[in-house]
């Protein structure tokens, strides 16, 4: 006959079983360790992140190598920024989602980091090396000669569909050196992720002027969208790290309820 302390101990074991099951099945939130890019970055349990956002990379032909490296490594040094970790750590849950893709022509897209939970210097650190890796790139690559805004926020429309955790804010960051001539009209695209309720912001890159537009002018006045959309413009090469940061930080004190200047 089982003692009393015995069956305690069994029921405990059975109760510990079920909860576990309970908590991570296929109808919640819980995420399990998964790869993106080469890094383990997601641990469960992971509930709701402050804000999702889609980093969208201009690599058309008017971006060559050399720009193309500076783009990715600019990113990677702003989301490592310890001004940018410290604000995404003032957020309600401290946390965010974020997805890295490179973009041209229409039907030319490229993600190379999946979505993933940013909250601490760990996570930066690994969506950096992913976003360094074999930074080279060819013309002969999988990017086109075009430049397809449309198609860059239809894609990135798209990628909230997998996004794998709950957001009340979702946001599209476009960085580009030129306007749309190439796929649909950039218009309608971003009447699409405005019905979802995606807001657009836009990082135009140079001063150059085309049909009367500067592309800081174009991107403010064809590409954002959405309650609080801005331009953050980039002048040159060298000011990029620092607009995407100016950028990030922005958005980051949007969610956290805090200005941060």
């Amino acid at each position: 006959m089982l003692s009393f302390a015995a069956f305690g101990a069994g029921l405990l074991r059975i109760l510990l079983t079920v909860f576990q099951t309970v908590h991570c099945n296929s109808h919640t939130n819980c995420l399990c360790p998964r790869e993106v890019g080469d890094n383990v970055l997601l641990e469960d349990p992971i509930n709701e992140v402050d804000v999702a956002i889609v980093l969208a990379a201009d690599m058309s032909g008017s971006i060559n190598q050399i720009e193309a490296k500076l783009q990715r490594e600019s990113y990677a040094a702003a989301l490592e920024s310890a001004t940018v970790l410290k604000v995404i750590k003032e957020g309600m849950h401290g946390k965010i989602a974020v997805t890295f893709v490179e973009w041209s022509s229409r039907g030319s897209l490229e993600t190379r980091v999946g979505w993933t939970i940013l909250s601490d210097a760990n996570d930066a650190a690994a969506i950096a090396e992913a976003l360094r890796k074999n930074s080279e790139r060819l013309r002969s690559g999988p990017h086109g000669s075009k430049t397809s805004i449309s198609y860059a926020i239809d894609a990135s429309v798209d990628a909230f569909d997998k996004l794998p955790v709950p957001t009340l804010r979702r946001i599209i960051d476009i960085s580009g050196d030129g306007s749309n001539n190439d796929g649909s009209s950039v218009e309608d695209s971003r009447q699409r992720a405005l019905r979802k309720g995606i807001v657009i912001n836009g990082l135009p890159i140079g001063a150059d002027v085309e049909n009367g537009e500067t592309t800081t002018e174009y991107y403010e006045r064809h590409v954002i969208g959405g309650p609080g959309s801005f331009v953050i413009p980039a002048d040159s090469a060298a000011a990029f790290q620092s607009a995407i940061i100016k950028k990030l930080i922005r958005e980051m004190s949007s969610a956290s309820g805090k200005a941060h200047c």
